[in-house]
């Protein structure tokens, strides 16, 4: 299989700064050997920028979209290519220009399934944020619940339907944004419920079957906190790499799965940057053999 290696080394819209420098370090752990390992044919990395001629004084989701439609065009050129994309993103502000590309290459009526794997939902938005930190509201962006101007920056051009989103491992969860998610058709599987391996793998069937593309994403947060001991988002009793890999090789191995992000990586400094990169580059290398070619690509 043929993929594009796309790095956006932002968090939020300041670029190479905490999370921003998770997508370096992983190239630099040699991320790019551990995908030709799994026999896959690697272009890139393609490094996602903002230019500076192209900030505008005001809402911050304003920049964050801009910079999401770069990356709507790595992804973008990637599909055209016929390949899947790894992306490798600084926070999860990144999911909006990812899912603008696959629409921008397949067109907006595609029928695009959300994998959204995170110890928290993100689908707050302003009014049921209690702390209006703008990576914790992408998945009600995508859903078209909040967020029109960073929609409308990033180029998305159409949200998507929350039968086809399901959040995947969330441990914890405010109460107006499980309010929220109450009044859609998100499926919401916690973390305590991932064990069911059975289940977790009909309604991973059952989406696949729904739609024409997935776009996978994974906070590194989902890891117990002793793997990603820098995490900016800690949330403690999480995911072990044998269960976070297992969980995302079942979805790739779908052949649905257009994109897979990967953002949270924080590298920090010392020993606890040092585990959390370590683990991060093994929760890859464990998942990527499973990735298998997914739907047609429109020239």
């Amino acid at each position: 299989m043929r993929i594009h290696l796309v790095t956006v080394p932002y968090r939020y819209d300041e670029r190479d700064s905490g999370l921003g420098l998770g997508p370096s370090a992983l190239v630099a752990a040699g991320i790019t050997g551990t995908l030709e390992k799994h026999g896959h044919a690697v272009a890139g990395p393609t490094v996602v920028t903002l230019p500076d001629d192209e900030r505008v004084d005001g809402p911050i989701a304003a920049n964050i979209g801009r910079l999401g439609a770069h990356t709507a065009d790595a992804i973008a050129t990637a599909r055209k290519d016929g390949a899947g994309a790894l992306v490798l993103a600084g926070d999860d502000t990144a999911a909006i220009g990812v899912i603008a590309g696959l629409q921008q290459a397949h067109g907006a009526a595609t029928r695009i399934g959300l994998v959204w794997v995170d110890a928290h939902a993100d689908f707050n938005t302003p009014e049921t944020s209690y702390s209006g930190i703008l990576a914790g509201m992408p998945v009600a962006i995508l859903a078209g619940l909040a967020g029109p101007i960073w929609r409308g920056s990033a180029g998305l051009q159409a949200t998507i339907p929350t039968d086809r989103i399901h959040i995947l491992g969330p441990r914890e969860v405010d109460e107006k944004e499980s309010a929220l998610l109450r009044s859609t058709d998100v499926r919401l599987i916690p973390d305590a419920e991932l064990n069911d391996v059975g289940h977790v793998s009909r309604v991973i069937e059952q989406l696949a079957n729904q739609v024409d593309l997935i776009a996978l994403h994974i906070d590194l947060d989902v890891l117990d906190p002793s793997l990603v001991p820098s995490s900016s988002t800690p949330s403690p009793d999480g995911l072990t790499l044998s269960e976070a890999s297992d969980l995302l090789a079942s979805i790739l191995s779908t052949g649905k799965v257009a994109t897979l992000t990967v953002a949270g990586l924080n590298p920090g400094a010392g020993a606890r940057g040092t585990r959390s990169v370590e683990s991060a580059h093994k929760l890859i290398d464990r998942a990527l053999s499973r990735w298998r070619a997914n739907g047609s690509v429109q020239a």
